[in-house]
């Protein structure tokens, strides 16, 4: 398995930590980025794909973005 905390930063991005996939297709994310980000239970998450995988957005940052 890979160590992501030993790589380098790509593109001023910051590995957290590593997860994985339960058997209902469910993930925890990690205690210091949902502290980071204020991520709360019951809280709706958008999974975005991009170029390179996924994404996770906080819904709240999807409306602020929509409302401009």
């Amino acid at each position: 398995m890979i160590n992501m905390n030993n790589m380098i930063s790509m593109n001023n991005k910051k590995c957290f930590g590593s997860t994985k996939v339960g058997s209902r297709g469910q993930i925890v994310i990690p205690q210091e980025i949902r502290e980071k980000f204020n991520i709360k239970e019951g809280e709706i998450l958008f999974v975005i794909e991009n170029d390179n995988g996924i994404e996770i957005v906080k819904a709240e940052v999807i409306e602020k973005a929509l409302n401009k």
